[in-house]
């Protein structure tokens, strides 16, 4: 199956400017096995929310653009209709404040692939779709 990756695993996996050790060793592992088997996807979105998280944390510019690169030849573009699942999404949730989150969501239940997060806010979402979510 393929991996989805939020942005705070990207973010623990690339970056120099992070503040927990245990978490990067845990997303540089996932994401170094996630290349290794040639099962990582990624959103286009994704690239932006990185770019934005990485200069917030004052990442350098050489270094951010050089991610983004790599990070780029995972991207799948979107061959589904995944704008009508996120309407359906909010609209049976009104989850308004998470619209990105449920982008990755929708993503990631269009493309049949499981999301890998940090972020435990996500579990908000379980009943909300099939998708499969990791919660680290």
């Amino acid at each position: 199956m393929m991996v989805f990756f939020d942005t705070n695993v990207l973010i623990y996996a690339l970056c120099q400017n992070t503040d927990n050790i245990e978490q990067q060793n845990i997303s540089v592992r996932l994401f170094e096995e996630a290349i290794l088997n040639k099962n990582i996807i990624l959103s286009e979105l994704i690239l932006c929310e990185f770019a934005f998280t990485s200069k917030k944390l004052k990442e350098d510019e050489i270094n951010i653009n050089q991610n983004l690169k790599f990070l780029s030849q995972f991207v799948q573009l979107n061959k589904h209709d995944t704008s009508k699942r996120i309407l359906e999404i909010i609209e049976n949730s009104s989850l308004y404040n998470s619209s990105f989150d449920i982008f990755h969501l929708a993503f990631c239940e269009c493309n049949n692939c499981k999301l890998i997060t940090f972020d435990k806010g996500f579990k908000r979402f379980e009943k909300l779709s099939k998708t499969e979510l990791v919660l680290l």
